[in-house]
């Protein structure tokens, strides 16, 4: 099929109204698209938390992989970028939270997993903080791709001299983004390699703005479910991202200012958390997630789950121009340094407890989660999700094995 049929297929032209919520202030609906791709049949389902600069549109060539693996994603559009409409900058957080279990119960979704690419961790991890009971009930599982670092804890050159640009002139970043996105539809492919290493606010992958239809649930979609791009034509694959430079002119960028400023903190008053759980910082992430964690096992305020198997894993860029080595480091470090704490503690209260006989039922690792971090080979930091570097496949296959089919077995 043509590289237009397939863009505009309406599996990625979704809508959703959220209705009015007086006990938050407001009073009139919110219109938010969003991407509903891969296999639109499967229990096994991604909420996806994009990077800065990306709409709804990003990530198309993830859609035959993720039908290879039986998966389906949801891209939601954030606030003030593509069909979603806009809202202060104070609030994108704290809607995005009241938006998604809205959103899930609309398509009949009983939990997903979450990943994120970049900024789309600041996301993410409100949404894992906040809304842990849209995580599998059993597997929870989250992956974080080329996870988003502040120059504070990264020290790249190019992030901190950001630091130095008034507020005002981040705020200006959509604009400037639509005098730039021209140029894409008369250089194509090379364009998107040229601005990838250009500048810290390149989009990662393909990504468009066209115009959203109706409120749908993506599984009507049968007409389109097997339509695909062939990936492996250069031409179809140039001529997508020239009209993805057209579409996206036709729809809201403002967010992306607004998500600039917030990645970057600034002003340095911008929180990154929602009202519901306060953090300031990632570093603060693992110590809430463990006590979260023990609250579900122990029966406390989230409790009455269980013990759940928690996954969260990590996908670094080996060349990554806007996190780095040392922010890579200092992230890893965030999470193995709370799992070793939580794991010191247990072999500590397990030595001092009584003997347990040789027969008895083997205890839970009560580190409260497995982290795995990775860094693939080859990849940078915009591009790092795009198959050919085989760590979206790595995701895939670890998104269906946390979402077992009924009586098949799978090991993570």
């Amino acid at each position: 099929m043509g590289a237009l049929e397939f863009i505009c297929n309406q599996r990625f032209h979704r809508s959703y109204t959220l209705p009015p919520n007086p006990s938050t202030g407001r009073t009139t609906p919110h219109r938010f698209s969003y991407a509903d791709f891969g296999d639109p049949n499967s229990d096994a389902v991604v909420l996806l938390c994009g990077g800065l600069m990306s709409t709804r549109l990003n990530y198309l060539d993830l859609d035959q992989q993720a039908k290879a693996h039986s998966v389906r994603i949801l891209h939601p559009d954030r606030p003030g970028i593509g069909g979603s409409e806009a809202i202060a900058r104070d609030e994108r957080i704290d809607l995005w939270l009241e938006m998604l279990p809205s959103l899930l119960a609309h398509l009949s979704i009983p939990h997903v997993s979450f990943a994120s690419h970049s900024g789309g961790d600041i996301y993410l991890l409100n949404a894992l903080l906040a809304l842990p009971h849209l995580l599998h009930p059993s597997r929870p599982y989250v992956c974080m791709f080329a996870p988003w670092v502040h120059s504070s804890h990264s020290g790249v050159t190019l992030m901190r001299a950001l630091d130095f640009l008034p507020t005002a002139a981040i705020g200006k970043l959509a604009p400037a983004a639509q005098l730039v996105a021209p140029l894409a539809e008369v250089g194509g492919g090379l364009v998107r390699v040229s601005l990838s290493r250009a500048g810290a606010f390149s989009s990662p992958s393909p990504s468009s703005r066209a115009r959203v239809g109706g409120d749908e649930a993506a599984g009507e979609d049968s007409a389109g479910e097997h339509l695909d791009l062939d990936w492996h034509d250069a031409h179809a694959v140039d001529e997508l991202n020239r009209h993805i430079a057209s579409f996206r002119l036709a729809e809201a960028m403002d967010g992306m200012s607004a998500d600039a400023q917030l990645f970057l903190k600034r002003p340095a008053s911008l929180s990154w958390s929602s009202r519901s759980v306060a953090w300031t910082d990632m570093d603060e992430i693992s110590a809430l997630l463990c006590k979260m964690i023990g609250e579900e096992e122990e029966g406390g305020p989230r409790g009455g789950r269980g013990r759940r198997e928690w996954s969260i894993d990590a996908f670094h860029a080996e060349h990554d121009n806007m996190v780095g080595e040392r922010g890579r480091r200092w992230f890893d470090g965030c999470w193995q340094q709370q799992q070793q704490q939580q794991q010191q503690q247990h072999r500590s209260a397990s030595s001092d407890g009584p003997s347990i006989s040789p027969h008895a039922e083997a205890q839970p690792n009560r580190s409260g989660y497995q982290y795995r971090s990775e860094i693939v080979k080859g990849s940078d930091h915009n591009f790092l999700m795009q198959p050919e570097f085989g760590a979206s496949d790595v995701w895939l296959r670890r998104v269906r094995e946390a979402c077992p089919t009924p009586g098949v077995s799978s090991e993570a």
